[in-house]
Parts: C-alpha cells; sequence; structure tokens
C-alpha cells in the first residue's frame, strides 16, 4: 500500500483540470498494476455505498472526458486499498474542479405568482372551441394519478419535491400539473427557465417557495451543459417544487441506457431515477371516461370528444387528430411551410421560426415549377392554411410572440403535429436549403448546438461546421471554438483549426480548453507532417497511420505507443477503439500476437457478422476465444435467417423508441446492410455513423481514399459524399492513395 507525496505521477494535491485527475488516476491504477478489465470485475460485485465500476466509465475518467462521480471515486480508492488522509487529498481535488467548473452568475429567481400564470403561457394546448364554451379551458376530468400527483406535491415541508410526468402528446400531462399546483401552491412564485444555464446559475443560491415548471423536459435534459441531478438537489434542497413532463420515447432512451449512451447519460439517468414519476397513459380507463360522462353535461367540449372514436379523449380536445387530417390534406406550398417547422423541431430548434427562416427553408420541399414564383406568393398561400384555426383555437402552426409580449416572434409547429412527423417523416432527408435556414436564421444558441449535433449524427458535417463558427464567433461559445477547430484537423484543414482557437484565445485568453486544444493541434500538424513524405511515396502503411491519425486525431496512434510500451490499460483501450472502428487487420494482427483482449474483440466481431468458418479457423489454430464463441457464431447465424420480422418489428417501432432504434443499428451491422444503415444516418440515429463507418473499413469494399473522404467531410443534404475543397483535392498525400 503506497502513500501519495508531492511530486510523485499521481499526486492529486496538484491537479486542478479534469484532465489532470484522470491522468492521475490513471498514474495510481498503474503503480497498482490493476487494468480496466480487472477494476470492473473486481467491483462487479460490490453494493450499498461502494459501487460497481464499469470500465467505459473508468475509461472515459481516465481520459479527462468525463469526472468520476465522488462515491465512485471513493470505491476505487477503496479497491486500491488507500489510507484516509490521501482519500481526503482526492476528494478535495474532486470538489476543487468541480467548484471551478460552476459559473459566477445567478439569475435572479422569478417574482411572479404561479397564479398569475395563463395556461397557455404554462403549455397547456389549446382546446377545440364550441359556440357555447366560456372558458379558456374545458372542464377537468379528474385523472386515477391526480391523488398521487398531488400527495408527491405537497410533501414539501422542509425539503422540495421533484415530480415529472411521463405521456405522450395531448394526454393531459401539463394540464394536470396546472390543477395539481393550483390545488397545492397557488401562491408560490413561478420559474420557466428559457435555457438549463439559467436553473444552474440559480443552484448555488436558491430562492424558497418556488415552481420550476420545465414542461418540456428534454429540452433541459438535451441542453449544452444538461441538467444535472446535483442541480435538481440544490433546488430542492429548499421547500421547492420542480415539476417537468417527458414524453416516453424521450423517458425510456434515457433511463434505460445502453450502449447508445452519450456522454453524461449517468448523470442523467441519475436525475431521471431521482424524481417522483407519474405515467400518464394515451386513453382514459374506465372510471376517468365515467366522470369525463358527467362533464360532458355541462361542457360540450368533453362530450365532442367522448363521441370522437379514433383518438383518445385529451388527443380531441387539443385538437390531435384534426391536426393530421389538415396536414395530409395541405396543397403544396402549405405542406412545405409545415414540413420545414416539423424538420425544424426534429432538429432541435425550440424557438419560434420567423417568416423568413420558413420562406428560404420551403424552396427545398417544392417542385421546379413551384420554386418560380415570388417567394410573397409562398407565404400568402401557406399561411393563412398553416395557422388557420381547427375547432377554434388550434392550429398546425401558431404565431409566438417569443415571449415578448406585442411582438410577432415567428410560429411554433403544434405539439401533436411534431410528434406525428417525427414518427411519420424519420428517415426523411432534409434539404439543403431547409438546413442553411435552420443555421443561418436561428439567433438561439442553445438551438445551434442542437443542430450542430443533428448534423453530426447524420455525417451532413458541412453544417455542423456552419452552426459551430456561428456559435464560435457569434455568441463565443469556447466548447464550440474547440469542437470546431478538431473537425477542421480533422479534414487536414489545420491552418484554419489553428486560426480558430487563436482568434478565442485573443477573446478569452483563459479557456484552457482552447489552450490545451490548440497544442494538441499543432502537436498533430507536426505529427502528420512527419507521415506527409511517407504516403506521398506509396508507402501503405504511412498512409493508413495518415488516415488513421486525421480521422481520430491521433487517439489510436497515442494509445498504440503506450501498448507497445507495455502499459496494460493502453492495451486494452486501443483494442477497444480497433473494434469499435472496424479495424480487423490490426485486430487480427494483435490477436495473433498473443493479447487476449483482442482476440476476444475480434472473435465478437466474428461472432455479430456470423462468420462460423472465420472462427473454426482461428479455432483450429489454437485461438481459444474463437472457440469459445462458435456456438454462439451458429446462433448468430441461425438469427439471420430470421432477421426479416426483426427488422420488421425494429422499423415499426424505432420512431417512438430510441432503443430500438439503436437495436436496429446493431442487427444492420450484424447483416451487414449498408443501405439499412444509411436510411438510420437519415434518421439521425445515435450511432448509425459509427457502425456505417465501421462496416466500411471492416469489409474493405471502399477504398482507402474514399472512405478518408467519407469520414472528414461527410455528405451532402442528398446523401452525397462531400467533394473536399480545392486545396485538399490537390494535394496527393490527402488521404494518400
Amino acid at each position: 500500500m503506497s502513500t501519495l507525496t508531492p511530486g510523485t505521477a499521481a499526486d492529486p494535491s496538484r491537479v486542478r483540470t479534469k484532465g489532470e485527475f484522470g491522468a492521475a488516476l490513471r498514474a495510481l491504477s498503474q503503480d497498482k498494476g490493476l487494468s480496466l478489465a480487472e477494476i470492473e470485475k473486481r467491483t462487479r460485485s460490490w453494493t450499498g455505498p461502494r459501487l460497481a465500476l464499469k470500465r467505459a466509465t473508468l475509461s472515459d475518467a481516465f481520459n479527462g472526458r468525463t469526472l468520476l462521480g465522488e462515491q465512485a471515486l471513493l470505491s476505487l480508492l477503496a479497491l486500491y486499498e488507500e489510507p484516509e488522509k490521501v482519500r481526503q487529498l482526492w476528494l478535495a481535488a474532486h470538489r476543487r474542479i468541480k467548484a471551478g467548473e460552476r459559473g459566477a452568475a445567478q439569475r435572479a429567481a422569478g417574482t411572479d405568482r404561479f397564479d398569475t400564470a395563463s395556461p397557455r403561457e404554462l403549455g397547456i394546448h389549446s382546446a377545440i372551441v364550441v359556440p357555447d364554451a366560456t372558458d379558456e379551458l374545458p372542464a377537468y376530468v379528474e385523472r386515477e394519478f391526480d391523488f398521487r400527483l398531488r400527495a408527491a406535491l405537497t410533501g414539501v415541508v422542509e425539503r422540495g419535491s421533484f415530480v415529472i410526468l411521463v405521456g405522450g402528446s395531448s394526454t393531459g400531462k401539463t394540464r394536470s400539473l396546472y390543477e395539481a399546483i393550483h390545488d397545492v401552491a397557488p401562491n408560490w412564485y413561478l420559474v420557466q427557465p428559457a435555457e438549463t444555464e439559467e436553473l444552474l446559475e440559480l443552484k448555488h443560491d436558491p430562492p424558497g417557495r418556488t415552481i420550476f415548471w420545465l414542461d418540456e423536459l428534454q429540452r433541459y435534459l438535451g441542453g449544452h451543459p444538461p441538467l444535472s441531478a446535483e442541480c435538481v438537489r440544490a433546488l430542492t434542497r429548499k421547500p421547492n417544487i420542480v415539476v417537468g413532463t417527458l414524453w416516453p420515447d424521450h423517458y425510456d432512451a434515457r433511463i434505460m441506457g445502453g450502449q447508445s449512451d452519450p456522454a453524461g447519460a449517468d448523470d442523467i439517468r441519475r436525475l431521471l431515477r431521482s424524481a417522483i414519476v407519474i405515467s400518464v397513459a394515451e386513453d382514459f380507463t374506465t372510471a376517468e371516461r365515467e366522470r369525463a360522462y358527467e362533464k360532458a353535461e355541462e361542457d360540450a367540449r368533453i362530450r365532442i370528444a367522448l363521441e370522437t372514436r379514433d383518438a383518445g379523449l385529451t388527443q380531441v380536445l387539443a385538437g390531435g387528430p384534426a391536426l393530421v387530417l389538415h396536414w395530409e390534406q395541405a396543397r403544396p406550398y402549405a405542406k412545405a411551410m409545415i414540413n420545414a417547422a416539423a424538420d425544424a423541431h426534429r432538429l432541435g430548434v425550440q424557438s419560434p421560426l420567423s417568416e423568413d427562416l420558413l420562406v428560404e427553408a420551403m424552396a427545398g420541399y417544392l417542385s421546379g415549377h413551384r420554386r418560380v414564383k415570388p417567394p410573397g406568393q409562398w407565404l400568402s398561400d401557406a399561411v393563412p392554411y398553416a395557422t388557420q384555426p381547427l375547432h377554434g383555437d388550434v392550429s398546425a402552426l401558431s404565431a409566438s410572440d417569443g415571449g415578448r409580449p406585442g411582438t410577432f416572434a415567428g410560429y411554433t409547429v403544434a405539439d401533436y403535429l411534431a410528434q406525428h412527423l417525427r414518427r411519420h417523416r424519420r428517415a426523411e432527408r432534409i434539404p439543403d436549403e431547409a438546413w442553411q435556414a435552420f443555421v443561418t436564421r436561428t439567433n438561439r444558441p442553445a438551438d445551434l448546438r442542437r443542430i450542430a449535433d443533428s448534423a453530426t449524427a447524420r455525417l451532413r458535417y458541412v453544417y455542423t461546421e456552419q452552426a459551430l463558427e456561428r456559435l464560435a464567433g457569434g455568441f463565443g461559445d469556447g466548447a464550440a471554438a474547440v469542437e470546431l477547430a478538431r473537425l477542421l484537423a480533422r479534414q487536414d484543414r489545420f491552418e484554419r483549426a489553428i486560426e480558430v482557437l487563436r482568434r478565442r484565445l485573443a477573446t478569452a485568453p483563459g479557456d484552457g480548453d482552447a489552450a490545451d486544444c490548440l497544442a494538441g493541434v499543432e502537436a498533430l500538424r507536426r505529427r502528420v507532417a512527419q507521415l506527409r513524405p511517407a504516403a506521398a511515396a506509396g508507402d501503405p502503411a504511412a498512409c493508413r497511420l495518415l488516415v488513421e491519425i486525421l480521422d481520430d486525431g491521433g487517439r489510436r496512434d497515442a494509445l498504440r505507443a503506450r501498448a507497445d510500451a507495455g502499459e496494460a490499460i493502453a492495451a486494452e483501450e486501443l483494442v477497444e477503439e480497433l473494434a469499435k472502428h472496424g479495424c480487423l487487420r490490426e485486430l487480427r494482427e494483435r490477436a495473433d500476437g498473443g493479447h487476449a483482449y483482442a482476440a476476444e474483440a475480434l472473435a465478437d466481431l466474428h461472432v455479430a457478422w456470423g462468420d462460423v468458418d472465420e472462427l473454426r479457423a482461428r479455432a483450429h489454430q489454437g485461438d481459444e476465444a474463437a472457440e469459445r464463441r462458435l456456438s454462439k457464431a451458429h446462433e448468430a447465424s441461425a438469427r439471420a435467417g430470421g432477421a426479416a420480422s426483426e427488422l420488421a418489428v425494429l422499423r415499426a417501432t424505432a420512431g417512438a423508441d430510441p432503443e430500438a432504434a439503436w437495436q436496429l443499428c446493431g442487427l444492420l451491422f450484424e447483416l451487414r446492410d449498408v443501405e439499412g444503415l444509411h436510411t438510420e444516418l437519415d434518421a439521425g440515429t445515435y450511432g448509425a455513423a459509427d457502425r456505417l463507418m465501421a462496416l466500411h473499413t471492416a469489409s474493405e469494399t471502399m477504398p482507402m481514399e474514399q472512405l478518408a473522404k467519407l469520414r472528414a467531410f461527410g455528405l451532402t443534404a442528398d446523401g452525397a459524399p462531400i467533394t473536399p475543397p480545392d486545396d485538399l483535392r490537390k494535394d496527393p498525400t490527402w488521404p494518400a492513395s
């Protein structure tokens, strides 16, 4: 058992950043002689205050991408048998880094009472209108979950309450919350944050007796940074109520977890699990319908909804089915406008859409002869139909003031229609005109960030670049500058990447992430320059290494050097990266060289593809991993015979269930279905791009030069490979053929 002293490689007293913290942990692990796999194995059975530690979580922490949670850190130190004095040094470093990540500013809490907010301001759908209706809202029909909801909200005496209602669009989630809070805390203050940052700033000194209203909670979970469990805990340490609504597919995707987890998914999962979750069904129960019939005697709107058999009562009240029919029967200009608005919503745009934006976007949804008319005529044809009230006040597109009364900020698409079109059009390609309009006309940073993420998931890097350029240059977003520089470096555009980072550091000299990225980009440029002469001379190994370094920023190159020097953790991480990228050639070489973990990863890939003959051949050569997996390969091969029905089931549910979409990508990868993966790519399914690139790499059916350009520059809106800029196309060493 070792004691850390100042000056050692694993000295926590000197670290100030996540990267330094991860490096110190990695040094300590090497000192203990424990690989990631061994740590995971030894902690697998731990329960209670000691946490089981996953290899992927540790890998991210050791490489500075994330910061271990405090309990996970204590569990790791317990495994290392570090003394209490040393554990306190690590905890102090951990808390120091967390404190440094906090913003200094705080936003003032809300000063309006909850009972002064109108239902529309709180996100409650407009209802169908009938001649004898006098109230803004239909009579409220008591739901089965109302007692539990009120009990959850009234449990705030010394501590607060965090409640989420999960249900589909127009199922009555927001209305039920509205009625419940009006009963239990109508005179409390109200905070409706426009962005997650407002909540993160309030967490350090939260007000009391306040309602934090997070309708459409996915907007805050998908923010940069996302809403955290720590933030909600801080808000509810005082008698505050945090409430939110969430669609089931958003909830399931984040609570279930899986291979498709993005960074930060563990904290979001903890956040959701800390909430009191109340499910809101699509349809009314028998008892609820009986109560609805009683209310129908006094409210004709409920009577009309009860008489409609092809949709739920709350959906009819919100005009959902009428909206879908209205969209289906729309004339070309109106349908183009509605589709553009729905696609903006699909890409993550939450702010109102201006008429200028919609006109520019509409062009991509119109055939040639309809594009000839002046855009003013497009609007005169489309706007009246798209905004036409159905049953009184429900419309496909609604005018919005954008939070500034007396002004017109643009249009928002009806929630129910957006959800329907998200499923119906999930794999429809978004035209270039729409991408350009969303990127150039959207002025809310959070929307631009979501557009960038959506473009990246679809390999549309040209739009990623434009969105990040606006965030970095126009809004001073340091994280966007770093991300943009890394994208440019991957494309061998080092001068431009360095210019972006220097511009950022000129305005924010203390940005450590930008400074670190600049140093990394300059080092990468030097490494690429070393390889160019051999690549230009046609050396295949140099060509492959040059392409690889540009692709991943030198990560595999650095891991390979550490692995070849005998570092066990680096060797495991290298194998994971090789498998992730479909690098069969090097996996095979390392497996043949006696690396057991590489042999297992190689065998797993052959199992996924049902390569029984390949596994059998390797087993005959003494490969124990291949021999152990032979039976699984037979099962995978048999599964492929019934894949058609499994594909049909997954495709039927992928639009509403992100986990099903991820499983669909996995099955398409196993079936080597390139066309199917391209469909999921167009749908923006997380992981589809990685699966597609790995499949191309493993199968070697695409020339290395073509694949390298696809990885670096991506696709056009129409799905064709991007042509690199002229200066790179003239360079015979990028990438060397």
